[in-house]
């Protein structure tokens, strides 16, 4: 993690992003979408969802358990733990409603009725169908969006018909590594038990869809990085481990019709630098390595399809200069405290009892604010260091602590604009 994160060049600009008052209104559409087919969302997570993003919109403050009234967990315990736990939920529904806008699925009704009876949050659903829908909706939106025909209502989980060729897909959400064989082997099953030779004059290809957002990160919560790529990398590195798990399976022997495992991991992240939170959509496909060209040019349309609907939304706030802070003041009477031992035993590289990534190491109070640094922070400064350099400050207890704390401040505020 220390030498990944040393690689990562400071963003210039801030991310580009839309309003919650933006989020509130496309999920007050797909509210309205819902109950236009006949489905009740009054007192649904949908109308609460609306009715937080309406309330962050407004700018005040917000009573999340008066909302949510039936949440009793200890993730859920700040503001940004709703935020982030809301994003991941809003983000995958206005991800849908992007693509029902566009074309409704045959069979759409059925299941929307079945996403509508999901629990607040995905971290505590105990009944699984209504999430295993919303995946399959997910799934099916990219060929909404890119103007497929899509069929929702067969015991095929989705079913798109493309320019050139038909797609039979079964989707999975995969919770652990014990079952990713049997999950991907039932869909195999499932896929040439119902595909056709062909579909609406076009040869079909079958598409196993997983969700193993579980599988490579068992909390099912979040993840945190420097920089937004370095987000990016960080989940794709995992759905990579998961593909190789996935080819030592050898889920395409014998089956020449399914042509790829496309593997999803969907989760908020928190970005250090500039400080933002985001929702990442991360994808890695494994095809058939035995695809003829005819298999091959369906996997090619797949991934133009799966590509071509990443556009860009014509509401999105555009990207702000930032500009890098190239020295840091420290005022008179600035006051310093570091955990000398603890300090030298993470420089040392030692796991010590009770080991903790968020323990606070160090501090810094300027102008009567007080800046805590934890352990990962410290981690994070020293993967810019060379082997001489760490046993330099092993061996030193004056200016070189100090330094050491300012550089935790550099690299918490990067930016002129963050300030003390």
């Amino acid at each position: 993690m220390q030498e990944e994160q040393a690689f990562y060049r400071l963003p210039e600009e801030s991310l580009p992003g839309i309003s919650y008052k933006d989020h509130a209104e496309d999920l007050r559409g797909f509210r309205a979408l819902i109950d236009s087919l006949g489905i009740k969302t009054h007192n649904t997570r949908i109308s609460r969802y609306v009715q937080y993003f309406d309330e962050v919109a407004s700018g005040g403050d917000i009573n999340e358990q008066k909302i949510f009234k039936n949440v009793k967990d200890a993730r859920f315990s700040s503001p940004l733990d709703w935020q982030l736990y809301l994003l991941r939920e809003a983000h995958e529904l206005m991800w849908i409603f992007r693509g029902l806008k566009n074309h409704a699925p045959k069979g759409i009704e059925n299941k929307l009725e079945q996403l509508v009876r999901g629990s607040d949050f995905a971290a505590l659903d105990t009944n699984t169908e209504p999430r295993d829908t919303q995946f399959e909706l997910r799934v099916a939106s990219y060929f909404c969006q890119a103007g497929s025909m899509v069929d929702v209502s067969t015991d095929t989980d989705v079913i798109a018909i493309g320019e050139d060729h038909a797609y039979i897909i079964e989707c999975k959400r995969i919770a652990g590594i014990r079952n990713l064989r049997d999950n991907l082997m039932k869909a195999r099953e499932q896929i040439a038990l119902r595909i056709p030779r062909t579909l609406e004059g076009r040869r079909a290809f079958g598409v196993i869809a997983t969700d193993v957002t579980k599988l490579g990160f068992l909390h099912n919560g979040l993840t945190m990085g420097m920089t937004a790529d370095h987000t990016k990398d960080i989940i794709q590195k995992k759905l990579l481990l998961i593909a190789q798990q996935v080819e030592k399976l050898q889920i395409f022997n014998g089956c020449p019709e399914v042509v790829e495992c496309w593997l999803q991991i969907h989760m908020p992240a928190i970005i250090m630098h500039p400080p933002a939170t985001i929702t990442r959509f991360s994808s890695f496909s494994a095809s058939n390595p035995k695809a003829d060209r005819r298999s091959r040019r369906a996997i090619k349309e797949l991934h133009f399809i799966t590509q071509v609907v990443r556009s860009v939304d014509d509401r999105e706030i555009k990207p702000k200069k930032l500009k890098l802070r190239s020295s840091i003041e420290v005022p008179a009477g600035t006051e310093f405290y570091l955990e000398r031992e603890l300090v030298n035993t993470v420089l040392s590289g030692e796991k010590f009892e009770g080991y903790s990534q968020e323990k606070v190491i160090a501090s810094m109070k300027a102008n009567g604010v007080t800046h805590e640094f934890t352990v990962i922070e410290l981690e994070m400064v020293m993967g810019r260091f060379t082997s001489e350099q760490i046993l330099k400050l092993l061996a030193s207890d004056g200016q070189e602590r100090i330094e050491l704390i300012l550089q935790m401040f550099a690299q918490r505020y990067p930016y002129e604009e963050s300030a003390y």
